[in-house]
């Protein structure tokens, strides 16, 4: 009988390695991104998750290399199918931008210039993404764009400003440029943040459409957990500027393994539970001015032992892609 060739995992878009990223600030130097390596598999949706503080946004804006300019430190490695985007110059890296990587921002209101028309953002990513496009050519895309995302009337919409729109117009605009930009890697920085829950579920919608249409990945960041485990194919749990569990979404969701992974899932909110006290994590996100010198959730942990206290854990594979950064993993997995 022949041999059996082995079975090789698919290459990922994004192979991100001991990021780390710091900035200046009146109390010291703040660690923003404490080491962080994470894969972005090729079409699949990977869901980002954890606390206000914990790195999540930071990520993604080193993925477009967009970073505010108090910024004294970033290294590690992002491989984007096979180019290190850290070794880009800053013109180069603009080529990526809007064209290989693009994102739809937290706030639209803020992302969108509130002195353009919709019309004018969409036809400005279009020339940018195909140069020679004519305008009525350009008009005609945009108007198809809106209609995809579930924009009613999209040439009164065209002539509108941002603030004529709702929030949710606003969030479906946005994800229409994206569309247009048709990118390898969309970033979605917690696109349903203040919509009703109506208007979440069609944005939910439209990214599983966008990614089935285009075949690209997408990375959503989130604290709504059950939207997560609705969308996305892979989860990443960040608390204090590092990755503290990794895996197929409904692998780390079923049997999660790391203390934090566990207390976020007894703090989500279930719709149809009513009353009884809300669920908290005690304590304070780490500081991000504290030296990295052990387990980031060891000051929040009912696990926590004294080697926690003095070590820095390392992740480790406790199943098929699943990783957790735990010191006493064994003891209480």
């Amino acid at each position: 009988m022949a041999d059996l060739a082995p079975v090789t995992a698919p290459t990922p878009l994004v192979r991100i390695r001991d990021l780390r990223l710091e900035a200046s600030t009146q109390r010291g130097t703040a660690h923003i991104l404490r080491g962080v390596s994470l894969d972005i598999g090729r079409g699949r949706i990977l869901g980002v998750v954890g606390e206000s503080g914990s790195g999540k946004s930071s990520l993604a804006s080193c993925l477009l290399r967009l970073l505010p300019g108090n910024i004294t430190r970033l290294d590690g490695s992002i491989a984007f199918d096979g180019t290190e985007l850290l070794g880009l110059d800053e013109a180069a890296m603009a080529t990526w931008r809007g064209a290989r990587i693009a994102m739809i921002f937290q706030d639209p209101m803020t992302a969108l210039n509130p002195l353009f028309t919709v019309a004018t953002h969409l036809v400005d990513v279009l020339k940018r993404r195909h140069p020679g496009i004519g305008r009525a050519d350009a008009l005609a895309r945009a108007r198809e764009a809106l209609v995809s995302v579930g924009i009613a009337d999209p040439d009164l919409r065209l002539a509108a400003y941002p603030h004529q729109l709702s929030g949710g117009m606003r969030q479906r605009v946005m994800i229409a440029m994206a569309l247009l930009v048709q990118p390898d890697l969309l970033l979605a920085d917690e696109p349903t943040t203040a919509l009703d829950a109506t208007v979440e579920a069609q944005i939910v919608d439209l990214l599983e459409g966008l990614r089935r249409k285009f075949s690209g990945s997408i990375v959503f960041i989130s604290h709504h957990l059950g939207l997560v485990a609705q969308l996305c194919d892979d989860l990443c749990v960040m608390y204090g500027g590092t990755v503290v569990e990794t895996g197929p979404v409904a692998e780390v969701l079923a049997r999660p393994r790391h203390p934090y992974t566990r207390a976020l899932l007894e703090c989500e909110i279930e719709d149809d539970v009513q009353g009884g006290r809300l669920k908290s994590i005690p304590g304070e996100v780490q500081d991000p001015v504290a030296p990295h010198v052990a387990c980031v959730f060891a000051p929040r942990c009912a696990h926590a032992s004294d080697r926690c206290r003095g070590e820095v854990p390392l992740p480790v594979e406790v199943g098929d892609g699943h990783r957790v950064a735990c010191l006493r993993l064994g003891e209480i997995g």
